[in-house]
């Protein structure tokens, strides 16, 4: 008779392969989780994500924030009065490194729920669910942040986060096996910087893309001891990064200093020093990343004090729209006469942008290489599930319209590639947008802040200004003023880009074509859009500020995305 565990582990194997099932069978849109994703009016998973959980520049800032930038909070608020929770389920297999012995089998369910419970507070909650019971005996994540500090350049979270350490790339890694730097274990210290744990964490978000944290951190048990540090110890972190998501560069350095619990009832005395860097190109991205540790008592009075360190060299390529490959190499030293040296290689099939398989080789030198499955499936979603006039209904598509169209803008959109995986360029190479949602929001309301303290335009058929302080009313078109990137001062705004602070305008000689300023605009149309997007002259016949980029793209994806713009924008 087969055991218990291998009984569980089956019709848990089962009823997962269902679910993926049903999913790949239903005709739904190619959405992110929901919790995320109907809050932006059903935003596309490349939004954030290189591929599922792999978070790219827009997703690491949004994380990064505690998503108090780059999502919509009136439409995330809207959706928590539904119930905004998402399901997560993925199956494992791995091979052992040893010969002969049996393959290893394992599922994991989990709750997701994430937005916003006010203007100022956000909140994330990740459950997972075991044999034995739910919720788990400890949650995965479950923090809620005030970002109404420093004029909203502030944000305050508290409960169990990860350990803000470059958590935007360590904790959502494409990879199935962890970084072993953020693992690393000296002696008997294994806290690691890839726990989520309990603690206070504030960050400052600074000019020109700079993020100060700093945090406290206590133990990684369940939530009736969530503060209690017996088991893990208690923490200092502070980091500063440079983190904008329209910047193909991004990296920063970082420190930890605790005190870990040793059996004897004495305690190791630790510090962690760490620097990351990377970029993202067209299609690919590379990081370096390296941590140097001091341990005073590494093992209960057995060795003196030692120091570790480690490196990691990655790059991610995706040659298709549904492939991508990840290579990694990595070497760790404990100090202690343990030095480990993988090689690790990821191919991420999405045979949906919901349903992604993984297969991994794992190699390390003198040893059997060990082969790693995952399938993940995120869902069920509902596409903009609000009440009844939270959002205005579309505009109805032309007839010259067709659905292969609307589906490339919206790829454009989202994701800064057309339906084939091809990136969108600009004239100027040295400037990188993730895409056109970046600077004006999933819904294309703007008022999105971006790293330089401009704040973009609404677009669509009505699009108009907005300042610092958010919308100067419905001034019609959008004049001189941008549609889709970042405007200047006031004395150049051009028609697609983000505008600095009312207090610099040196003159409104470009504000003639505003609308209620002077009686009358032209209106937006599909060419005229195609001559801002691709020429900077908006729909006034104004030249644009030189702050917005000028468009690449072929004849048929800049029609596209200007038809997109105009008739699917709310």
């Amino acid at each position: 008779m087969k055991p218990f565990s291998c009984i569980i582990a089956e019709v848990t194997a089962l009823s997962t392969a269902m679910v993926f099932a049903c999913s790949l069978g239903a005709p739904k849109p190619a959405l992110a989780i929901p919790v995320l994703a109907n809050g932006q009016g059903g935003a596309n998973c490349g939004l954030c994500h290189t591929a599922v959980p792999r978070l790219n520049s827009y997703g690491r800032y949004v994380l990064m924030t505690n998503f108090s930038r780059g999502l919509n909070r009136h439409l995330q608020m809207m959706q928590n009065r539904s119930l905004p929770v998402a399901l997560e389920v993925t199956a494992n297999a791995s091979s052992q490194p040893v010969p002969m012995l049996p393959r290893v089998y394992s599922a994991l369910a989990q709750f997701l729920s994430a937005g916003f419970i006010g203007p100022k507070v956000s909140y994330f909650a990740s459950v997972p669910v075991e044999t034995g019971g739910f919720p788990a005996s400890a949650v995965d994540q479950l923090w809620v942040a005030y970002n109404g500090l420093s004029r909203g350049d502030g944000s305050l979270q508290i409960g169990k986060f990860p350990t803000p350490i470059f958590a935007p790339w360590t904790s959502q890694p494409l990879s199935l096996a962890g970084y072993g730097l953020a693992n690393l274990q000296v002696g008997s210290n294994d806290s690691s910087l890839a726990d989520n744990r309990w603690g206070v964490s504030y960050t400052q978000l600074g000019h020109l893309g700079l993020i100060g944290n700093v945090s406290y951190l206590t133990g990684a048990g369940p939530i009736e001891r969530a503060f209690h540090s017996a088991g893990e110890g208690t923490a200092w972190t502070g980091s500063i990064q440079y983190l904008s998501p329209e910047s193909r560069w991004a990296g920063g350095i970082a420190g930890l200093r605790g005190s870990y619990p040793l059996p004897s009832g004495a305690n190791d005395s630790y510090t962690r020093e760490a620097a990351l860097a990377s970029y993202s190109g067209d299609r690919y991205e590379l990081m370096a990343m390296g941590i140097v540790g001091r341990d005073d008592n590494p093992n209960d009075g057995a060795l003196p004090p030692v120091r570790s360190n480690g490196v990691s060299f990655e790059t991610i390529y995706g040659p298709l729209p549904w492939l991508h490959v990840d290579l990694r190499y990595e070497h760790t030293d404990d100090g202690l006469g343990s030095s480990i040296v993988n090689y690790v290689a990821d191919a991420a099939f999405n045979l949906r942008p919901n349903v992604i398989v993984t297969v991994e080789d794992l190699a390390s030198p003198g040893k059997r290489p060990a082969l790693n499955y995952q399938v993940l499936w995120a869902g069920p979603w509902y596409r903009n599930r609000f009440p009844p006039g939270a959002i205005a209904s579309a505009m109805p598509v032309p007839a010259s319209a067709n659905a292969a169209a609307i589906a490339n803008g919206r790829s454009i959109f989202f994701t800064g590639k057309d339906v084939n995986g091809v990136r969108i360029r600009t004239a100027d190479s040295s400037r990188f947008y993730q895409s056109c949602a970046v600077c004006h929001g999933p819904d294309g309301a703007g008022g999105v802040r971006l790293a330089d303290g401009a704040i973009s335009a609404r677009l669509g058929p009505h699009a108009h200004m907005l300042d610092q302080m958010g919308s100067m009313g419905s001034m019609g078109s959008m004049g001189s003023m941008g549609s889709m990137g970042s405007m200047g001062s006031m004395g150049s705004m051009g028609s697609m880009g983000s505008m600095g602070s009312m207090g610099s305008m040196s003159s409104m000689s470009s504000m003639s074509s505003m609308g209620p300023m002077n009686g009358g605009t032209t209106p937006w149309t599909v060419a005229l859009f195609e001559r801002a997007i691709s020429t900077g002259v908006d729909n006034n016949g104004d030249t644009l500020s030189p702050v917005m980029p000028r468009w690449k793209m072929s004849k048929r994806d800049l029609h596209d995305i200007a038809l997109y713009v105009l008739t699917q924008i709310r």
